[in-house]
């Protein structure tokens, strides 16, 4: 910019201002060091970043396994006590179906009482019994294929 002399502007601040961008164009020009310095922080920064990604997702995991080691812990205590609920009510149940209170009841709620000897009494069969099949004398034509039919699906097996 060229200099240029106002009584009512100091144009000089901007003067400097331009200048020193220049300097600083001209010097990562000419120190490509600097240049790779700022990379490296930048690089620096990322892996930082990764890292704490890292960390976060790993802490996170390990609050999740926790909860899920109370959640199986208190689904334990659950199984236990309903473990239990279920042996009593199985020893409930025994206890009802005993054969002394199954007696008691048919003798004070149903009015029934046990067989007395005096009760028995035992029957003898002289002869053998035997059963004769007499066959009938269905000489009726349609009787006759019904008995044949039925035969023979015997035979088949059906």
């Amino acid at each position: 910019m060229a200099k240029v002399h106002n009584l009512a502007f100091d144009y000089s601040a901007y003067d400097n201002a331009q200048e020193a961008e220049a300097q600083r164009a001209i010097k990562y020009k000419k120190n490509p060091a600097l240049k790779q310095k700022t990379v490296s922080v930048v690089a620096v920064i990322g892996i930082c970043l990764l890292v704490a990604v890292v960390l976060g997702t790993m802490i996170y995991g390990r609050v999740e396994i926790s909860s899920l080691c109370s959640e199986q812990t208190r689904q334990e205590e659950q199984l236990a006590q309903l473990q239990g609920e279920n042996v009593s009510l199985q020893s409930e149940l025994a206890q009802k179906t005993n054969m002394s209170k199954v007696e008691e009841y048919a003798e004070n709620e149903l009015g029934l009482k046990k067989l007395d000897k005096s009760q028995i009494e035992y029957v003898t069969v002289e002869s053998d019994s035997v059963a004769k099949v007499v066959k009938a004398e269905d000489d009726n034509v349609f009787v006759k294929i019904k008995h044949w039919f039925s035969s023979v699906l015997e035979y088949i097996g059906a």
